[in-house]
């Protein structure tokens, strides 16, 4: 039973999973707390490694929580479900879109998805967002109590800042800001 719930589970994301990537993680990380107790924490830590492995993140999630549920048999479980309806889905709006790509129809609705998705990037940002800077997890704790009684990660905003310039700003490759910024976390963990 637990096998077929994987499946259906991740079918579901995998129907529903509109924009793909950060766009959908509030939808899995809601989808997938029937499977145990994921912290925000724990799911925030899955999602940062899904940035730095290949693949994209609905699929890495569904093997990380099949591997985490039924181990082996469950992560193949969980990847194919994520990953059969995007397939068929992705084949069939393809040749639609294709066919009628200059129609009023298909022109509006492409329009009305944009915005859709800044806004499910944006609960991506909310799921996240807490446990990154406000998590029990925090990065130079020593530096933290240097700055009193606080609640904030200030070393987490500080990456995050710095992330976001050396992106923006500087046009760096955003994989070696990760490699650069997981081993400040590691230094600064330690």
């Amino acid at each position: 039973m637990t096998l077929l719930q994987l499946f259906l589970t991740f079918m579901k994301i995998g129907v529903l999973g509109y924009g793909g990537g950060l766009a959908i993680i509030a939808l899995v990380y809601d989808s997938i707390q029937q499977f145990g107790t994921i912290s925000e924490e724990q799911f925030a830590n899955w999602v940062a490694i899904t940035q730095v492995t290949p693949g994209p993140v609905g699929l890495n999630i569904a093997t990380f929580t099949g591997y985490g549920t039924a181990g082996i048999i469950g992560s193949v479980v969980a990847t194919l479900g994520v990953a059969i309806p995007a397939f068929v889905i992705v084949s069939v709006v393809c040749k639609v879109l294709f066919k009628y790509m200059n129609s009023w129809g298909v022109q509006g609705a492409l329009t009305g998805v944009r915005p859709a998705t800044i806004g499910l990037v944006g609960t991506a940002l909310v799921t996240l967002v807490k446990p990154a800077v406000v998590g029990d997890s925090r990065l130079g704790a020593s530096y933290i109590a240097a700055l009193g009684n606080t609640s904030l990660d200030w070393v987490a905003i500080g990456i995050t800042a710095i992330t976001v310039y050396l992106i923006m700003k500087k046009k760096m490759n955003p994989i070696i800001v990760l490699l650069i910024m997981g081993a400040a976390g590691a230094v600064l963990q330690a």
